[in-house]
C-alpha cells in the first residue's frame, strides 16, 4: 500500500503518478517483447503483479492530486 502525503501540491502528486504509470507501460512494453516461450510463468506472474501494483498507485495519486488541484483553486480541477 502507498502511503500517500495529500497536504502535497497537485504537480508533484501528479508527477509522482507518472512516474508509475510511465514504470508500468514499460514493464507491459518488456511483456510485449518477451518470448513467451522461454518465459517462466513465475516471471510473467511477477511483471503483472508489479504493473497492477503501479497502476493501482497511479490511480490514488491521480485522485489525490485531484483533490489538490481543487484544494489549491488550480484549472487543472
Amino acid at each position: 500500500m502507498l502511503l500517500i502525503d495529500k497536504s502535497r501540491c497537485f504537480l508533484d502528486l501528479q508527477e509522482c503518478a507518472d512516474q508509475r504509470l510511465s514504470a508500468a507501460r514499460g514493464l507491459m512494453h518488456s511483456l510485449a517483447c518477451m518470448n513467451i516461450g522461454l518465459a517462466d510463468a513465475k516471471d510473467l506472474t511477477n511483471v503483472a503483479d508489479a504493473v497492477c501494483l503501479l497502476l493501482e498507485d497511479a490511480s490514488d495519486l491521480f485522485k489525490a492530486a485531484g483533490e489538490a488541484a481543487r484544494r489549491e483553486g488550480c484549472k487543472y480541477a
